[in-house]
């Protein structure tokens, strides 16, 4: 199995009445990676529910996988389903907890990856170091962002790759994401690379919090979160 390094960071929108909707998850068990972010729409009022309690979900199973008997797509997209359930059973309306989620996934027993979304926050990667390469909805005509939430039930969107020694990734809301150029990502992969490989583990994520806010602090109103991973190898 190959090794990954993640780090991750998250800030709150500038606007002092802001509601913090953005949430981050990383699990990284036995057989599975998994990086998770949610970005709870600001027209739903409980967003930031709805935006923990995807991540939430799938990151209980993602701790238990077993790449030989479960299927990554029904797990992913029963995930959706339990989301609805859990809320419904509490009599909460769902469209007031509406979520983006994206998410990036790997098995770690072959090398496969699992790039994953609803909605319009942004998956960029590189595999064995050929061109970086993006993952990311259109902006809906009117600004209707696909999401979890509304009564017809989403699936993800899925696209499974594979890699042979290297791979990294950025998953982000688009707080962030809107301010990403691919063009540039192969730059910002290799800079991010050889910064936090040098800098002590535990100290990484707070390091990138410093970092997202002095570069990306001011640029718009949007909470900002970004999960950046690679093999150890690179």
């Amino acid at each position: 199995m190959i090794p990954f390094n993640v780090i991750y960071a998250t800030l709150k929108g500038q606007a002092s009445e802001h509601q913090y909707q953005d949430f981050v998850k990383v699990v990284d068990a036995e057989e599975c990676l998994i990086a998770i972010v949610a970005d709870g729409l600001g027209s739903a009022k409980s967003s930031a529910r709805g935006s923990q309690l995807i991540c939430d979900i799938i990151s209980e199973w993602a701790n238990n996988i077993n790449w030989d008997i479960h299927d990554f797509t029904e797990l992913l997209n029963t995930s959706v389903m339990e989301w609805y359930r859990r809320l419904e059973l509490k009599g909460i309306d769902t469209r007031q907890c509406s979520t983006t989620c994206s998410l990036v996934a790997v098995n770690k027993n072959n090398n496969h990856i699992y790039l994953c979304n609803i909605g319009d926050s942004p998956i960029f990667y590189r595999i064995d170091n050929e061109k970086a390469c993006a993952i990311c909805s259109e902006k809906e005509f009117l600004n209707e962002t696909h999401c979890i939430g509304p009564i017809i039930i989403p699936q993800f969107n899925i696209v499974e790759l594979s890699f042979k020694k290297t791979m990294a990734f950025i998953v982000a809301t688009d707080g962030v994401g809107d301010e990403l150029v691919l063009e540039t990502i192969d730059s910002l992969f290799d800079y991010f690379i050889h910064k936090y490989s040098m800098i002590n583990k535990k100290k990484r994520n707070s390091v990138l919090k410093d970092e997202l806010k002095d570069a990306m602090g001011d640029k718009n109103g949007d909470d900002k979160s970004l999960i950046f991973g690679w093999t150890c190898q690179m």
